[in-house]
């Protein structure tokens, strides 16, 4: 195709060059539909190149997407524009059936013989299914990541404890719902802390492992490289210890908020190598021992690597 499309994430309501381009590769792909073109159907005028994502603009990128096996969220993110930059091949296979005309055959007699060929073309037809959309789209392994940062504690709301600092190294494995937009992301991993103030049970070192389910980018803006609000559920396990002496073990459950800055990308865009993030996060932890529970709000503020090491 001559046209080609910006890294921008497209969407309802958005003007612009690149929505233009956009109508245009749209029209280009969903030409009437004649075989041996697709999709069948009534045919309709193509889109006008007014450059504004509107609701006519918005159904025939969503037909684009199911056509190509994708989410029809009307988003052209990673995953739709390579397709809709992409040139068109077709494939058509005809059906041919062979007729002899007995008509010809009769007038030419026995010994001036002479079969006379004719070859009828089937009419072409194109019966595609409309593919259902799957409630959650196929989820890979994304990335690996290091996260180093520090974590502030504020007094409880409910239970025992006081206000307290640490810092972190976490390592995690994060899998990644394979769509444009709005996705889920579910991570494992494990962290080790050390106290940067006293704790009143004078526990300093503690390792956790812990679980996150995660709804990236409800609300993100894509030309900066901010995810503003990717809200998540995450269960942990954690050992303390003082000195190395393990003194007690709890479970927690927190619902977190992460804001990210994507710093530098991979070439091609899709994947970040180096973030920084602040998390807010408000968490219920039991002490298994003392069979007390607490609910206190913290703050984190860190950064994140994407690696190949593990």
């Amino acid at each position: 195709m001559a046209q080609t499309l910006s890294s921008r994430t497209l969407s309802f309501g958005m003007t612009g060059t690149d929505v233009r381009n956009l109508q245009a590769a749209l029209n280009y792909h969903l030409r009437p539909p004649q075989p041996p073109h697709t999709p069948p159907g009534d045919p309709r005028p193509p889109l006008e190149t007014d450059g504004a994502f509107g609701s006519l603009t918005d159904a025939r990128l969503k037909e684009f997407q199911r056509l190509n096996d994708l989410v029809d969220d009307g988003i052209v993110g990673h995953l739709t524009r390579p397709l809709l930059t992409s040139t068109r091949s077709v494939l058509v296979k005809i059906p041919i059936s062979r007729t002899q005309d007995r008509t010809d055959l009769a007038r030419a007699g026995a010994r001036s013989f002479a079969p006379v060929s004719r070859f009828n073309a089937a009419p072409v037809t194109q019966q595609q299914p409309a593919p259902s959309t799957p409630l959650i789209s196929p989820v890979k392994l994304q990335n690996r990541q290091i996260q180093l940062g520090g974590n502030l504690t504020l007094d409880p709301i409910v239970g025992p404890g006081a206000q307290a600092k640490a810092l972190f190294l976490a390592v995690q494995w994060t899998w990644v719902e394979q769509k444009d937009g709005r996705h889920l992301e579910l991570a494992l991993g494990g962290q080790v802390a050390t106290a940067l103030t006293q704790d009143p049970l004078g526990l300093a070192p503690s390792v956790q492992s812990f679980a996150q389910v995660s709804v990236a980018d409800v609300l993100a803006i894509d030309s900066a490289n901010f995810h503003l609000f990717s809200p998540s559920a995450q269960f942990s396990y954690q050992s303390n210890f003082l000195g190395s002496v393990l003194k007690s073990n709890s479970i927690g459950l927190s619902a977190q908020n992460q804001i990210t800055w994507d710093a530098t990308k991979t070439a091609d865009g899709k994947n970040a190598t180096f973030s920084l993030f602040c998390q807010q996060q408000m968490a219920w932890t039991y002490d298994l021992a003392a069979r007390k529970g607490t609910v206190a709000p913290s703050f984190l503020l860190g950064a994140v690597w994407t690696t190949n090491f593990f």
